[in-house]
């Protein structure tokens, strides 16, 4: 027996669903994630009645923005692990692109709730998967230590896109902090 195949969304709903999702995340990075639902429709220029049909509840938005997170930063480390440079400058790159994109991921390593769907979890699997090979690429190539795991990397990518408080210039603190994990990953001499 065939499992139905899920409906293609129409590509108004399709749009809906991504104003819902893009506003949610401005809305919630900015208020907090108990945002009324309400201002999150508002935000994205529909009634609370399409927010609900789309994501009958919070948590179907929640996992509906960690998914789209997820992809965001997948997409980034599988450009990083085609790039075709060494482990570390792969490393180098995905740190950079997902820090320009910190306002656009909501996930559970950046104070979102940890999503239990199982497309968010097939895409955690694949992420693990592919900045693995980015750092086995660089064990490989000598470009990186070989104590560095991709949990150290996809933690620390976290640490980075939440700014702290009281630094008021937090794209150059990062920098700083960012050039300091990439010495430290890079095997020493002596």
């Amino acid at each position: 027996m065939t499992t139905p195949r899920p409906r293609k969304l129409r590509k108004d709903a399709a749009e809906n669903a991504e104003r819902l999702i893009a506003a949610a995340v401005r809305v919630g990075l900015a208020e907090g994630k108990f945002v009324p639902m309400e201002q999150i429709a508002a935000e994205a220029g529909v009634g609370v009645g399409t927010l609900y049909r789309r994501y009958p509840n919070r948590q179907a938005l929640l996992e509906a923005m960690a998914v789209r997170a997820y992809r965001l930063i997948l997409a980034e480390a599988k450009d990083a692990l085609s790039s075709g440079s060494t482990g570390h400058d792969a490393i180098s790159r995905f740190l950079h692109r997902t820090f320009d994109r910190r306002d656009e991921l909501v996930l559970p390593l950046h104070g979102a709730p940890m999503s239990q769907g199982t497309e968010s979890a097939e895409l955690r699997a694949e992420m693990h998967r592919t900045m693995t090979a980015i750092l086995e690429r660089g064990h490989r190539d000598g470009s990186v230590r070989a104590d560095v795991d991709a949990g150290t990397v996809v933690r620390f990518g976290a640490m980075l896109a939440q700014p702290m408080s009281n630094v008021a210039d937090w794209p150059r603190a990062a920098a700083e902090q960012r050039a300091v994990f990439l010495r430290g990953i890079a095997p020493t001499d002596g």
